[in-house]
């Protein structure tokens, strides 16, 4: 099957396009690979009985993340776009496929250029051309069904929060400026965290989309009780709202800690999910006391 390579006239506007709204190129292509078979980036996206969405070679689709960036000292929330490119792969080993080797498609890793995944989109489809002609379609093989496999939703997402998404989360890094505290007065903590990002997963029965939300946590001494949660990421004097009053002089080992729940969809399927966090390195911050002296 050979896709047509566009001019670069085209791949400008398709440039332009892509950066207004989420594209998605469909195509239906008479071939399947399960999600037990790992490709470049992603899962296997191709199917034989058309019923899920999928992208044609070089498409690019995206979602958006949220970011924490600092300006002139201060954290700012920032919404931005990751691009996933459908590339080509090629299938070894799969007995599910009448021939194998076979060509099929996977999803890109993440790139946050869009530049890059515009790149990335002419290689794909030049490379999709080229394999196309060495190697045929993935196909089932005879009395193998032709449609997705019977999966649990709830269960192919908890299994993919739990081993995937667990090693994708970011991890916040904090500190309580100036570096120490004093006595009787209020400390601030300010961290740099992402408190939600959006998660997909392509499985046999169509993509799964799982919209996580994080809480900061703050055990402000070795021993005491975590306080909170904080739905952001703290500021500094005067406007934070992570604040801790120290009334002994010394030192204290504050610690960290990011949790992370989440609502998930997939095939008219809902639930939540729960149970993982992030926690960056503990801060040993000194406490000084404020005195003063009356002198005659």
């Amino acid at each position: 099957m050979k896709i047509v390579k566009p001019s670069k006239a085209v791949l400008a506007v398709s440039a332009f396009l892509s950066l207004v709204a989420i594209m998605v190129f469909r195509l239906s292509l008479p071939a399947y690979g399960d999600s037990g078979v790992s490709g470049s980036g992603g899962t296997i996206i191709v199917n034989s009985s058309g019923s899920n969405t999928i992208g044609s070679p070089g498409g690019i689709t995206s979602s958006t993340t949220t970011k924490y960036i600092y300006y002139n000292g201060w954290p700012m929330q920032e919404v931005v776009p990751i691009y996933y490119v459908y590339t080509p792969v090629v299938i070894v080993g799969n007995p599910s496929f009448s021939t194998e080797p076979c060509l099929a498609m996977t999803t890109s890793a993440p790139i946050e250029s869009y530049m890059e995944a515009y790149q990335l989109q002419y290689s794909a489809i030049e490379t999709w051309n080229s394999l196309d002609a060495t190697y045929p379609i993935c196909r089932y093989r005879s009395g193998v069904s032709s449609s997705a496999p019977k999966v649990d939703p709830a269960q192919a997402v908890t299994t993919y929060w739990n081993q995937s998404v667990q090693n994708q989360l970011p991890v916040p890094q904090f500190s309580v400026p100036p570096g120490f505290a004093l006595t009787g007065l209020t400390s601030f903590l300010t961290a740099t965290c992402t408190t939600s990002k959006t998660f997909y997963d392509n499985t046999p029965i169509g993509t799964a989309t799982i919209a996580a939300t994080g809480e900061l946590w703050v055990r402000w001494k070795s021993g005491e009780e975590w306080s909170g949660p904080y739905n952001s990421c703290g500021l500094p004097w005067p406007n934070g709202n992570i604040t801790h009053v120290y009334e002994n002089q010394g030192s204290a080992t504050i610690s960290l800690k990011e949790t992370w729940s989440a609502s998930w969809t997939l095939a008219g399927t809902s639930g939540a999910l729960g149970g993982l966090y992030t926690s960056p390195n503990a801060l040993t911050l000194p406490i000084y006391s404020i005195t003063s002296e009356i002198y005659d």
